[in-house]
């Protein structure tokens, strides 16, 4: 039987040696191209690699609409303008919202009418002076005045009115048709239909703004690798054509299907965009952290050789011109310029990378139908 021994996660290394390669002499070495590299240990962490995109951020945006029917009277911002939530950033003339105040005040005074008529009547229907049925009726005309008081503030309030307006409205008896169109939010124009003296409908949007702080990233993960995605891992987005600059976020929402065609997921990612580099609908490659960070010893990946399904290394002797192979667990990193290895080596062990498979096809020389860990 041949004997073995456990590495990390499982895998069995045998034990069995491996000949020592020796070459006809040390100078033999630099002939061929025998290179070496010493074994490095770094923090390292694994990441999955994806295709992205990128979006505004659906909860920082806003289309905004006149709310009535009319025409631009004044357009005070343009693309690009940064605006601050309840700026004006147009205002519309429409008949509507003078009918609307109109009916507002008109309700008002009906209400006051209505209220100061019950206040006379109930005293003298309770003495019985008046009949009973009177306070009755002058109730139920207060209360149809309060509701109609009611629906025409109401009304107002829809169209962006606050109660501080409201007042005002009635101070002034201002039935003016303008309405002032205002941002909701803190942010930048990015669309712009407004323009002055033209037609508008109520729920046509005339201005898009959205705080471009913060974009979201739209990540498509491969569904066999969607598993190892959780939120709050870190994600690092590079624009295709601009791998030198990364924009830095963090995984918030995991899709809960996959695309029939592509068979990926969707991921989402918040970015952070202080300076606004990153646009909308920008294509490249986003690095999710599946792990967490950790010490590693790596090597070139030109130092690990596959033999009978096992890794193995060769290290330089003392003696020149001599190697002797080494079993090592090594698995993939995200560079694809080297290997992690997790068991068999230790840091600053010096290893063969260039000629590295020369040796290797001179042990299987001597190893052929020798069996060793099958």
């Amino acid at each position: 039987p041949k004997a073995h021994d456990a590495a990390p996660g499982g895998v069995k290394v045998c034990r069995q040696p491996l000949p020592t390669v020796k070459l006809a002499s040390a100078k033999l070495a630099d002939q061929v191209g025998i290179q070496t590299a010493a074994a490095i240990e770094e923090s390292h962490a694994h990441e999955l690699t994806a295709n992205a995109d990128t979006a505004y951020d659906a909860n920082r945006y806003a289309d905004i609409t006149p709310r009535v029917a009319g025409f631009l009277r004044e357009v005070r911002a343009d693309l690009g303008k940064v605006v601050k939530q309840g700026e004006v950033i147009a205002v519309v003339d429409s008949a509507e919202v003078s009918t609307a105040k109109a009916q507002y005040i008109t309700a008002k005074a009906a209400e006051g009418l209505a209220q100061i008529t019950y206040d006379r009547t109930k005293p003298l229907a309770r003495e019985g002076v008046l009949a009973r049925k009177g306070e009755v009726e002058t109730l139920t005309a207060l209360n149809q005045a309060k509701a109609s008081l009611l629906d025409a503030s109401q009304r107002l309030k829809n169209f962006g009115f606050d109660d501080a307006r409201l007042e005002r409205i009635l101070k002034e008896n201002d039935t003016s048709s303008f309405l002032d169109v205002v941002s909701p939010l803190d942010g930048t124009v990015v669309v712009r239909h407004a323009v002055k003296g033209e037609p508008v409908q109520a729920v046509t949007p005339i201005f898009s703004v959205t705080d471009t702080s913060v974009m979201w990233l739209w990540i498509d993960v491969y569904e066999s690798d969607i598993a190892d995605v959780d939120v709050g891992q870190k994600v690092a987005f590079r624009v295709s054509g601009k791998d030198d600059v990364a924009f830095a976020g963090t995984v918030n929402w995991i899709g809960t299907e996959v695309n029939q065609q592509t068979r990926t997921t969707r991921v989402r990612a918040e970015l952070a965009n202080p300076k606004g580099k990153l646009r909308a609908n920008q294509f490249g490659q986003a690095e999710i952290q599946v792990g967490d960070e950790h010490k590693a010893v790596v090597v070139p990946k030109a130092a690990v050789q596959r033999k009978d399904d096992v890794d193995v290394v060769f290290l330089p002797q003392e003696e020149g011109g001599v190697y002797r192979p080494q079993r090592v667990v090594a698995k993939p990193t995200d560079r694809g310029d080297v290997l992690e290895v997790t068991w068999g080596l230790k840091p600053g062990q010096r290893v063969v990378t260039k000629g590295a498979f020369l040796l290797k096809t001179e042990i299987m020389k001597g190893a052929i139908g020798a069996g060793c860990c099958e």
